[in-house]
């Protein structure tokens, strides 16, 4: 039983080890997804828009 608790134990930490390590790239995709979205959203009301603006 002692073993079986410590090994969930063990396998909570390494999973949330692992969401600690990519939430960051989750919102690196999030930010560039929606620059793309306004990019997108700005070519179809006819304004174009220059990258570093």
């Amino acid at each position: 039983m002692k073993v079986l608790i410590g090994s969930i134990i063990v396998v909570l930490v390494i999973c949330f080890g692992v969401w600690l390590i990519l939430s960051p790239s989750f919102k690196k995709v999030g930010n560039t997804a929606h620059k793309f979205r306004e990019n997108v959203q700005g070519e179809e009301n006819g304004e174009e828009k220059q990258e570093g603006e």
